[in-house]
C-alpha cells in the first residue's frame, strides 16, 4: 500500500518545523519541501535506502524483519513522498531454513544494508539467534542476497553465507575494483567495526581487520561506508538502542583506516531533548537526482520518558547538507520536516505491492 504525506501527517504528533540543510548542491534552486515524519509508520527499525536512476529514477529502502515471515520488507518510491511496499526479500523457506530456529524476540534479521551495483540489488544483513552466547560464532550467521527484479519476489536469491562474528554487515564496491564487507560487534575487546575482502557470489572472505572503534558509545552497529570528494566516509550508530541512540561519523583517505572522528559528533542525535521523537540512530545516506543529500534512521515516538511507544522502532527521514571534502550536516528529527525540494510526485510503481 502507498503511505501518502497526508495520511502519515495524520499519524505524527504537531511539533515545529525544523530548519532545512543551510549548505550543499542545489540550495537555493527551488523552494524548500515540507514532509513528515515517520515515512514508515510502525515497525520498520534499521532502514538502508538507496537511489536507484538506472531504474526508473526510484528509492528503495531495506528494514529489519526480526522472526517475522516473510521478511526484509523492500519500500519503493519515486517522489520521496509516496511510499509502496514492493515485497520482501526473504519470502520462500528454502531462502533461510535456519529463522525457524530462533525463537528469541530479539533473534532473526539483524540491519540490513541494500545496495545496487552492476545491474543488481544487493542486500547483505545477519540472522542472529540471541540464546547463544556473543562469543560463538553460530549465534551470527551473516547472509547475502541478491536479485535483478526486487518487484518479482521470485528473483531474491538463497542466502549465501560468510563468515563474521557480528552483525549489521554491508557490501562496498571500491574505485579499484575491489569488493569489501564492514561490519560491527561489541565484546571481550570492546566496540570495533571491522573490514574485510570478500566474494560476494562465494561468500569466501579474507582477513578482518579492525578499522575503527567509535566514540566510546556502547554497542557500535549499522556501519556504512561513502566514497566522496576522495574520501571514505564511515557511518555509525552507538549508544544502545535506547534513549541514547546516536549516529556518529568518521572518515579516512583508505578504505581500510585510519579513520578519524567527526569533532562534531554526534551527527544526529536526540538524545536529551524533549522530542516526542527519541532513540533516532542507526542511518543510512543517499542523494537524490539532484545531488542533494537525504538520511533515513530508526526512531520511537516515546517521549524522552520512554515509557510507552506501541508503533515501534519507525523509519524517519531528514535532509543532508554536505559541502565538498566537509561533513555533512543532518537537519535534526522531529515530526514536520523542511527539506530539499522533492521530486514531483508520482505514484506509478510497480508490483502488486
Amino acid at each position: 500500500m502507498f503511505l501518502p504525506a497526508a495520511l502519515i501527517l495524520g499519524l505524527t504528533a504537531a511539533v515545529s518545523a525544523s530548519p532545512g540543510p543551510s549548505h550543499g548542491p542545489g540550495h537555493g534552486k527551488a523552494p524548500n519541501s515540507t514532509f513528515y515524519n515517520p515515512i514508515f509508520p510502525g515497525f520498520y527499525p534499521d532502514p538502508s535506502c538507496i537511489y536507484a536512476p538506472e531504474r526508473d529514477d526510484t528509492f528503495f529502502c531495506a528494514s529489519s524483519s526480526f522472526n517475522a515471515f516473510p521478511g526484509i520488507p523492500i519500500h519503493a518510491s519515486k517522489d520521496l513522498q509516496n511510499w509502496k511496499l514492493i515485497g520482501h526479500v526473504f519470502n520462500r523457506q528454502e531462502q533461510l531454513p535456519r529463522l525457524a530456529e530462533t525463537n528469541r524476540s530479539t533473534s532473526g534479521i539483524w540491519a540490513p544494508t541494500l545496495r545496487y551495483h552492476d545491474d543488481t540489488f544487493w542486500l547483505v544483513t545477519t540472522l542472529v539467534d540471541d540464546d547463544r552466547p556473543q562469543s560463538d560464532i553460530s549465534r551470527w550467521d551473516n547472509i547475502i542476497f541478491k536479485a535483478k527484479d526486487p518487484y518479482n519476489p521470485k528473483s531474491w536469491s538463497n542466502a549465501v553465507h560468510f563468515n563474521f562474528t557480528g552483525y549489521d554487515t554491508e557490501p562496498f564496491w571500491d574505485v579499484d575494483g575491489k569488493t569489501y564487507i564492514t561490519g560491527a560487534h561489541a565484546w571481550q575487546v570492546g566496540p570495533y567495526i571491522e573490514q574485510a575482502e570478500v566474494n560476494l557470489d562465494t561468500g569466501a572472505v579474507g582477513e578482518w581487520r579492525i578499522i575503527w572503534n567509535g566514540t566510546g558509545g556502547m554497542a557500535p552497529e549499522g556501519p556504512h561506508i561513502y566514497r566522496k570528494d576522495g574520501w571514505y566516509y564511515l557511518l555509525a550508530a552507538e549508544g544502545g538502542t535506547g534513549v541514547n541512540h546516536m549516529v556518529t561519523m568518521a572518515r579516512s583517505k583508505k578504505i581500510g583506516g585510519p579513520y578519524e572522528s567527526n569533532p562534531s559528533n554526534p551527527v544526529l542525535s536526540n538524545a536529551n531533548t524533549t522530542s516526542l521523537f527519541q532513540t533516532v540512530g542507526h542511518a543510512d545516506l543517499f542523494h537524490d537526482a539532484n545531488g542533494n543529500w537525504w538520511a533515513v534512521a530508526l526512531s520511537t515516538r516515546s517521549g524522552p520518558e520512554y515509557l510507552h511507544y506501541p508503533m515501534g522502532r519507525e523509519t524517519v527521514m531528514t535532509a543532508v547538507g554536505w559541502p565538498k571534502a566537509d561533513w555533512p550536516a543532518f537537519t535534526p528529527i522531529s515530526g514536520k520536516m523542511s527539506g530539499w525540494p522533492m521530486p514531483p510526485e508520482a505514484t506509478d510503481i510497480p508490483g502488486v505491492g
